[in-house]
């Protein structure tokens, strides 16, 4: 099924192209920039990335060892790259081992960055539809993305909400878990499932500790910029000239593409939004666009399967025990 989508997509994405264009622009280009844009948002942007992690994890064990944090997010990156959605599960699993600290909670401090991620996501798409709303509505109105991005946006507030209410009434959270396993669930799986919820819960105890907020919001913040600044760089790769502005618009792109988890790091949608963005929007041409897309797409995932294969090989982490 999902093998069959990726066709599917890399067919839309593909249709249409003058492979003689095509093959001239990957010719032509300047991989150098392309490189330094990958190891921005691939190296420095997951070395980010493991730093907010710290914080998160902070109320569940203090003083995690950023290095430690970093490679578990490689091998993370690594097993997503496999195998669709795998390193959520990988990551907490192999960082419980070797912080001796629960699973479930670790797995919660996973959905609090994913929460983090996407909120981010929608609020520089808010902020670029200021710019570009006529450009966006024309290229992508079939698919009413400003609907989408609200609606979702107002979901995760809403759990957000209902998660916080949970914490700050964590008595009462147990006591309406508890009478519900009771009536649902065979009295042998009853407390089994009231630890794993209670652990996930536990995910998100960050909310009781404001000194950790402001940390937490910068590196946020400096996670989507890293980003950013390595689809701009990219761009002098081609010869695309365009605004640091712009190039958070193709990442909000990009990272819708990426929401829908298909084999190759979500090869096929990644090809097709980024280059609907560039042509549709900013009038690149198809041939640019695709080459950007496929060279951008290529290095990424050759840099994440390399360094997370080998923190993989240096920590003897084994596929079967992330899975």
């Amino acid at each position: 099924m999902l093998t069959g989508l990726l066709v599917f997509f890399m067919y839309l994405a593909f249709k249409g192209i003058d492979f003689n264009g095509l093959i001239s622009e990957l010719e032509k280009t300047k991989y150098l920039y392309a490189i330094l844009g990958t190891l921005i948002g691939a190296v420095f942007g997951s070395y980010i990335r493991a730093l907010r992690w710290k914080y998160l994890l902070n109320p569940l064990k203090e003083n995690i060892s950023v290095k430690n944090l970093f490679s578990t997010v490689m091998i993370g990156y690594m097993m997503n790259a496999l195998i669709p959605r795998a390193g959520e599960v990988s990551r907490p699993v192999l960082l419980a081992k070797k912080e001796n600290i629960s699973r479930a909670s670790a797995f919660g401090t996973i959905v609090v960055e994913r929460i983090f991620d996407m909120l981010s996501m929608f609020i520089v798409f808010g902020l670029c539809i200021m710019y570009y709303r006529q450009k966006i509505s024309d290229t992508f109105g079939e698919f009413n993305i400003e609907m989408i991005s609200l609606y979702f946006s107002i979901g995760i507030l809403l759990f957000v909400l209902f998660v916080v209410i949970m914490l700050f009434n964590l008595e009462k959270t147990e006591a309406i878990v508890e009478k519900i396993t009771s009536k649902i669930l065979p009295a042998k799986y009853q407390e089994k499932i009231h630890k794993i919820f209670i652990s996930l819960i536990n995910g998100f105890l960050f909310i009781k500790y404001p000194k950790y907020y402001f940390k937490i919001f910068l590196l946020t913040v400096a996670l989507w910029m890293s980003y950013a600044m390595a689809t701009y760089t990219a761009f002098y790769a081609f010869d695309i000239h365009l605004r640091f502005i712009d190039a958070n618009l193709v990442l909000t792109l990009m990272s819708f593409a990426q929401t829908l988890p298909l084999p190759g790091n979500s090869a096929g949608t990644f090809h097709l939004f980024t280059k609907m963005a560039l042509v549709n929007i900013f009038g690149v041409s198809a041939e640019t666009a695709l080459g950007y897309a496929t060279v951008s797409h290529l290095l990424g995932f050759i840099t994440l399967l390399s360094i997370g294969f080998y923190y993989s090989i240096k920590e003897n982490f084994k596929f079967n025990s992330g899975l």
